[in-house]
């Protein structure tokens, strides 16, 4: 399927040309099949994450981030996040969610990596855990500036926050996680 592709790209583009060099340098099955597992991802992500925003709301849970707040006697802050942080929420569990998805897709699919031994395995998850849990983090901070203090709509800026983690989970996936032996 991926050979299809290039070659359909190789009759529009000739390979010898600039462009054909250019694709022939990016359009390999390594990114390929990781954008299509990325946009899956991102997918199962958006899919979780809309899924459990509405539950929350139908069930009227305002967010964990507003009960510690509340708890902690700093009952102002709560209007800061005016309807709640139910959409933190919401992103933690479609993040877990993704990140199991992503770590089995780029490992078998993506990077080829098909040892299951807890040596290897364990590496590979640890690091892959690690580099999702930075991700998660430039994810949670962008989210907050773009919905709590920019009033954008919540899946808007939850798709453009998935392009910007998309971008820095696969440099963290190729360099350092599934990184050839």
């Amino acid at each position: 399927m991926i050979e299809k592709i290039r070659e359909l790209l190789f009759r529009v583009f000739k390979k010898e040309s600039f462009s054909g060099k250019l694709i022939d340098k990016f359009f390999t099955k390594e990114i390929i099949t990781y954008l299509f597992f990325g946009v899956v991802t991102t997918v199962v992500n958006l899919g979780t994450f809309y899924i459990f925003k509405k539950l929350f709301i139908s069930i009227g849970w305002d967010g964990f981030f507003n009960i510690l707040l509340e708890k902690a006697g700093l009952v102002n802050a709560l209007r800061f996040f005016g309807e709640g942080t139910d959409y933190l929420d919401a992103n933690l569990i479609a993040w877990v969610t993704a990140v199991i998805f992503a770590f089995v897709t780029n490992k078998l699919w993506v990077f080829d990596s098909k040892s299951w031994k807890p040596s290897v395995a364990g590496k590979e998850f640890t690091g892959f855990i690690g580099a999702r849990l930075f991700s998660f983090a430039v994810e949670t901070v962008m989210m907050f500036v773009m919905i709590t203090l920019l009033s954008w709509h919540d899946l808007i800026a939850k798709t453009i926050v998935g392009i910007v983690v998309v971008i820095i989970n696969y440099v963290f996936s190729k360099l350092i996680i599934f990184k050839e032996k």
